[in-house]
């Protein structure tokens, strides 16, 4: 035998190991693969109905979203009203009110004043209060 000889079966044997190598090699991803597939097969059977389930939540919120936004917008309109109704409350009743006040506290004066007795101005009466404040706190 000569050394090319040598050498070819050394190569040959070199190639063969290799090949062998590969073919594992290719066996072990074949069953990876299927164990991948199976398992990719369990998580779309569980995931698919929680997507289902999500998707269905995901619409009540959604709803539930959309009748909030019409409450708001109602409770808005109402108030609204409620404001304007004030407002026309207090300007209808405010002007009377005063004018009646101020009636009755000329009638008071006129009255005073054909009693013969003076009426007090206010800075009158706001003496008499402070006066009679010294005096509780004096005591």
């Amino acid at each position: 035998m000569q050394v090319t000889d040598v050498i070819a079966i050394v190569m040959a044997v070199l190639v063969a190991v290799l090949a062998g190598a590969v073919v594992s090699m290719l066996v072990s991803l074949r069953s990876t693969l299927r164990v991948l597939h199976r398992s990719v097969d369990a998580l779309r059977e569980e995931t698919l109905p929680l997507v289902d389930e999500l998707r269905a939540a995901v619409d009540s919120t959604v709803d539930n979203v959309d009748r909030v936004d019409r409450l708001i917008t109602a409770a808005e309109g109402i108030e609204a009203h409620v404001d304007s109704a004030s407002r026309l409350a207090y300007r209808t009743i405010a002007n009377p009110v005063v004018k009646t006040m101020a009636f009755g506290s000329g009638v008071k004066r006129s009255a005073q004043r054909l009693r013969g007795k003076a009426p007090k101005t206010e800075i009158d009466a706001a003496r008499e209060r402070s006066r009679r404040r010294r005096a509780r706190n004096v005591s």
